[in-house]
């Protein structure tokens, strides 16, 4: 099935964009996340991603020619599909617009599950991609009803996406003759939400399927819930009233997440805006809201289970209704097995420790805060429970958050940690069995992929760092806080620029050359580990190169770094001389093509003008991926390093 690209909104005042340039021909095979063509907008020059795998089927929009926001420029189609001859048509100006807008539909409508009957003249209202990183969107409200007349240009729905809300205008004329998706309700990018149907055409009364959850999503929504409902037990006989909440995408890396606690129970009463549980993605701990008022009616996903992105995992019942009060709240996972009998209440116990999980406000009262407000204090590092909120019912919003920075971060009383229990004498402990984090899994997946996939070799230099270190402490003598993994960024960075062949990355069958040098930092946390990125590191500034690393660091260890952070980038530093490490190799980070290993600087007896001397010596290993980076390609990058870090001067030039 044929899959839209669409004109994004790349800035909030764009109306409309010019192809400049495609990056991809008709055909050409394009994998998710690849650049697929130059869009010019009113503000700049941006490059449009592709949110799956394909191939270009299709084009639509030719160079030089405009597109509306969210109209249809060209199509994927599935993977492994092969290109129609007869859709061949090239990306003229003359021949690429007109026709192909109109059926935008067309590869869509099959796939509906002909709800209303309607015929070939429907015209699909897809979920346009209105920032770059948006995945789906949250009908916020419908602006007309399912049988009104709509005219190509009228604003039909407002959608929330994940930068801000916006409106969705239809592009022809006609009617609402179906909606498919409820107010309050999720759709992926490209999904139809709605029907038009031919101008004049009259709405069937059998079609006026209401925009409620029950009856909307499943049909449409085909990978998330479809498969999800039938699995539940007899889920409470909710019926047309129910409202799904659904795991969401927290991050571009995100496939599923773990309910780490339920803040709410169920049967209890919740109000939009509402934390209702606590879940943990693969960067971060982050807080589901509740989009609807109503009443918890029934819970999907116990604590500590998983949920794909977009898998149902508690159900509303509308303001009003009543909720089933049979259906008990989902089991743990399975592997935390409990005795049925009430005798022995100790191994119950974890249900009596959830306080860390959730902050609590005097009282006990809940915590309320606005996504925006929680943003900013999670990158900032500010703790939410010393806030005071002025918003309605006390909740914390974005003005509150900006007073308490202003004022400086209050000091949070440290808790106590509980004793570890000691096993009786004479009996060995058994093991501790800790599933894996989404973090770990991530890593565990991509190590397991990269490590056989990719090619590597390795080179190996020895770095005198006696002048860098000298470096080092006059900076020291002034005040300025610049370590020698500084010294080795700005290195690495200003080698990459001058040895640019490094500064590349495989996809698919190309490769891409970098024109900026973006390093990433190896920050270790608890649970694994992740590579913030520092942008243009080449241009800065040792200090400002010392800042940025801190940081960077210090949020990464505070999981509050945006996707954008942590995506991309020319090369990765590790160090682990700190820990005493004298040398490793490292496993290359994709889309990366090499990865720098940074060992201990260290005194060792070394011959200088035949004279035996003791200096302060590094050892670096450079991993590189072999299909795009030959051995004398390295070689030369880190002749280059050395040279920087032996002679620092030139690291000012």
């Amino acid at each position: 099935m044929a899959i839209p690209i669409q004109m994004p909104s790349l800035s909030p005042t764009m109306t409309e964009g010019k192809i400049v340039k495609w990056l991809k021909k008709q055909g050409d095979k394009v994998s998710s996340g690849e650049a697929v063509a130059e869009v010019e907008t009113d503000k700049s020059n941006l490059e449009i991603e592709a949110y799956d795998d394909g191939y270009l089927v299709q084009v639509l929009v030719g160079e030089g020619e405009l597109a509306k926001v969210g109209a249809p420029i060209a199509y994927l189609g599935a993977k492994g599909e092969k290109v129609d001859a007869g859709k061949q048509a090239a990306p003229t100006p003359a021949a690429a617009t007109p026709p192909e807008q109109k059926p935008p539909p067309a590869p869509e409508a099959p796939a509906q599950p002909a709800p209303s009957g309607g015929g070939d003249n429907r015209i699909a209202i897809q979920m346009p991609s209105l920032s770059p990183t948006m995945t789906e969107g949250k009908i916020v409200k419908w602006l007309k009803k399912q049988g009104d007349k709509v005219s190509s240009g009228e604003a039909v729905a407002e959608v929330e996406t994940d930068k801000s809300n916006l409106e969705i205008e239809a592009y022809d004329d006609g009617y609402l003759v179906q909606v498919l998706v409820g107010e309050g309700e999720l759709a992926k990018v490209g999904a139809p939400i709605a029907y038009l149907g031919a101008k004049g055409e009259k709405v069937d009364a059998g079609k006026q399927a209401a925009p409620t959850p029950a009856a909307a999503t499943p049909p449409e929504q085909k990978p998330p819930p479809a498969p999800e409902a039938p699995a539940q037990p007899a889920p409470s006989g909710g019926g047309d009233n129910r409202i799904a909440i659904q795991m969401p995408s927290l991050s571009p890396t995100m496939t599923e997440g773990k309910i780490v606690k339920w803040l709410k129970k169920q049967g209890d009463k919740v109000s939009s805006g509402e934390a209702v549980a606590e879940v943990e993605t693969d960067k971060s701990n982050l807080e589901i809201e509740a989009y609807d008022d109503g009443t918890l009616a029934e819970i999907v996903v116990g604590e500590n289970q998983m949920a794909k992105v977009g898998a149902p995992i508690a159900y509303l019942t509308a303001k009003g209704a009543k909720a089933a009060p049979s259906a008990p709240a989902a089991k743990p996972a399975v592997s935390a097995p409990a005795p049925e009998k009430p005798a022995a209440p100790a191994p119950a116990a974890p249900k009596a420790a959830p306080a860390p999980a959730a902050p609590a406000q005097a009282g006990g009262r809940r915590l309320r805060a606005s996504p925006v407000a929680k943003r900013i204090a999670r990158e900032k590092g500010l703790d939410l429970t010393q806030v005071s909120g002025s918003g309605p019912s006390g909740r914390v919003v974005k003005r509150d958050i900006e007073e308490a920075l202003a004022r400086g971060p209050a000091a949070a009383p440290a808790a106590k940690k509980a004793p570890a229990a000691q096993p009786a004498p004479g009996v060995r402990p058994e093991p501790t069995v800790v599933p894996l984090s989404s973090m770990r899994k991530v890593i565990a997946q991509r190590m397991t992929e990269v490590k056989p996939g990719v090619p590597h070799f390795y080179l190996t230099i020895e770095v005198d760092m006696e002048a860098a270190s000298k470096v080092r402490e006059e900076a020291k003598a002034l005040d300025l806080k610049v370590s020698v993994n500084d010294l080795i960024v700005k290195a690495v960075a200003m080698a990459v620029r001058r040895y640019p062949k490094i500064n590349v990355s495989l996809q698919g069958d190309k490769v891409v050359q970098f024109h900026s040098v973006d390093v990433g930092i190896a920050v270790a946390l608890e649970e694994g580990l992740i590579t913030p990125i520092l942008r243009d590191a080449d241009q800065k500034g040792l200090q400002a190169i010392a800042s940025g690393v801190r940081e960077l660091a210090e949020r990464a260890r505070k999981r509050a770094l945006r996707p954008e952070e942590y995506t991309g980038g020319s090369i990765t530093v590790s160090n682990l001389g700190m820990y005493g490490i004298d040398q490793f190799v490292a496993v290359i980070n994709p889309p990366q093509a090499s990865i720098l290993a940074v060992g201990a600087v260290s005194e060792k007896a070394v011959v200088r003008d035949g004279q035996l001397a003791v200096r302060k010596m590094m050892t670096a290993t450079l991993s590189c991926d072999h299909r795009v980076i030959d051995g004398a390609i390295g070689a030369e990058f880190l002749r280059e390093l050395r040279g920087l870090l032996e002679h620092p001067t030139r690291l000012l030039f």
